[in-house]
């Protein structure tokens, strides 16, 4: 499975990334989470301490500059060696690698290895959960081009809402490099903060027509608000929270439709 998180900045991207990676991995997956965001988030998410995730950038040197193809991985360079070797562990058994943090850390080089492990590897048996920055305009520079699934998060507030409906456009919109349309095997919404059943009618109302699957409903769960306060996974803080349950049962859903290939279970976004 090869998995992109998306969605505007405070929907819960990074909670949900961290914990559907230590639920994979507690299913039997290989797990590499990727923070492809330059703010601060998934690492906490994972369990990981915050100086421990300062080093799990990549070097500088991996890339080089060319004079007629730009930035390019150094001939030589193996991607499953650049993991392997730079890749730090989380619990569970995750890998975690990320893009750099601003400012500073965030450089040609670095990028361009960073963005090859994105693209490239494809070790057997692993599992790919990245976590992408905020809003709509990295999705549309390629960054999500990796994935096979994509879900798109969205709480019920009107900005998220519409940072959503892009999001579910660009999806079905990918093109590769000879400019015909990729589609990843599955892309879907998740609900995420919903306080009653009116929070999840007003997601179904804002993003009717996309004809994409509701994929998860997850509750807005205080003891998930408290774990991030605290800056710990709330799959160690709170692991029979309410959300943290609804993600574990997203999970065993994204297996199956992808194990399948089906993405026509559970209800789809309609016009009424």
């Amino acid at each position: 499975m090869r998995l992109a998180v998306v969605g505007k900045g405070g929907t819960g991207k990074s909670v949900i990334c961290g914990t559907l990676a230590r639920v994979l991995a507690r299913r039997g997956h290989r797990v590499l989470a990727l923070d492809v965001d330059t703010m601060p988030g998934l690492a906490l998410s994972l369990g990981l301490a915050l100086d421990a995730a300062d080093d799990a950038g990549l070097p500088e040197d991996l890339g080089e500059r060319h004079e007629e193809r730009g930035w390019v991985l150094k001939e030589g360079v193996d991607v499953a060696e650049l993991v392997a070797r730079h890749a730090i562990p989380a619990p569970d058994g995750v890998r975690f690698l990320q893009l750099g943090k601003l400012p500073g850390r965030v450089k040609p080089g670095s990028t361009t290895a960073f963005r090859a492990v994105l693209e490239e590897f494809r070790a057997e048996g692993w599992t790919l959960v990245a976590d992408l920055a905020a809003g709509t305009r990295q999705p549309f520079f390629g960054w999500s081009d990796f994935a096979e699934v994509v879900l798109i998060i969205v709480e019920p507030t009107a900005k998220a809402m519409l940072s959503a409906r892009r999001l579910a456009k660009l999806a079905n919109e990918r093109k590769t490099d000879e400019g015909e349309t990729r589609q990843p095997s599955l892309v879907g919404f998740v609900a995420n903060k919903l306080s009653s059943e009116k929070d999840l009618q007003r997601i179904e109302r804002a993003l009717a027509g996309r004809l994409l699957p509701l994929l998860a409903e997850l509750p807005y769960d205080e003891q998930l608000a408290a774990a991030e306060r605290l800056g710990r996974a709330p799959i160690d803080v709170a692991p029979d929270a309410p959300a943290v349950v609804a993600i574990r049962e997203l999970v065993a859903r994204l297996e199956q439709r992808t194990a399948t290939k089906g993405i026509h279970e559970g209800h789809e976004v309609h016009e009424d």
